[in-house]
């Protein structure tokens, strides 16, 4: 199961708050102040800030894997590699194998 983290709480919090928001706008619930008008603004600007988190945090999991495999990039050739030749010898013995049964 996946780890809940904070940004993953706010954005979705932001979410409702502007849903709520904008359906009680829309049906003459709120009528407030001025100041409750930019609760919109200050939503969106908290889920912009946790969506940001959330996408640092995504492309550092990025790096750290392709930075694994660049490392690794001589090993895994060397391992493709002898898993070529063995295959190539397999494929040797089983075609002197169909000959010899051919026979």
């Amino acid at each position: 199961m996946r780890k809940i983290e904070i940004s993953d709480i706010i954005i979705w919090i932001s979410i409702i708050v502007l849903i709520a928001y904008l359906i009680g706008k829309l049906t003459g619930l709120i009528n407030t102040p001025e100041w409750v008008t930019l609760i919109p603004v200050i939503t969106l600007i908290f889920f912009v800030g946790a969506f940001y988190q959330k996408l640092v945090s995504f492309m550092e999991a990025m790096y750290l894997k392709t930075d694994y495999l660049k490392k690794n990039q001589d090993a895994f050739a060397t391992k493709i590699e002898q898993i070529s030749n063995t295959l190539s010898e397999h494929e040797h013995k089983f075609s002197t194998l169909e000959k010899t049964k051919k026979k």
